[in-house]
C-alpha cells in the first residue's frame, strides 16, 4: 500500500505540478495580453499611416499636375485673348481700307464730296494715332 500512495502522491504533485504552471501560463498570458494588443493596434496604425502617406503624395502630385495644367490654361487663355484682339484690330483696319476704298471711288464718281472723304480720312488717322 505504501507504493501504491506513492504513486498517488506521485501523481497528485505532478497533476499540481501541471495545474499551477497552467494557471501560471494563465496569468502571464492575461498579463502580457494589454501589451499584445497594444503592440498589434500600433502595427495596424502604422499599416494604416503608411496607406495615408502614399494617398497624400499621390494627391500631392496629382494637385502639382492640376495647378501645372492651370498656369498652362491661364497662359493659352492669356495668348487667346491677345489673338482675340489683334484679330479685332484688323478687322477694324480692313473696315476702314473698305470706307476709304469707297469714299476714294465715290469721290471719283461725283468729285463733289469731299466731306465725306475728310471725315473718312480722319477717321484713318484717329484709328492709327490710337493703335499704334
Amino acid at each position: 500500500m505504501d507504493e501504491f500512495a506513492i504513486a498517488v502522491r506521485q501523481f497528485l504533485l505532478v497533476c499540481g505540478a501541471v495545474i499551477t504552471i497552467g494557471g501560471a501560463w494563465k496569468v502571464y498570458k492575461e498579463i502580457k495580453k494589454p501589451n499584445d494588443d497594444l503592440k498589434e493596434t500600433v502595427r495596424r496604425h502604422e499599416e494604416w499611416l503608411k496607406r495615408d502617406n502614399d494617398r497624400i503624395k499621390s494627391i500631392e502630385s496629382l494637385v502639382i499636375t492640376q495647378e501645372g495644367i492651370k498656369k498652362e490654361l491661364n497662359e493659352h487663355s492669356r495668348r487667346l485673348g491677345e489673338h482675340e484682339e489683334r484679330l479685332e484690330e484688323d478687322k477694324q483696319r480692313g473696315n476702314l481700307t473698305l470706307k476709304a476704298n469707297i469714299a476714294i471711288i465715290n469721290n471719283m464718281l461725283s468729285e463733289n464730296d469731299k466731306d465725306k472723304l475728310q471725315e473718312t480720312r480722319d477717321e484713318i488717322q484717329n484709328f492709327l494715332l490710337d493703335k499704334n
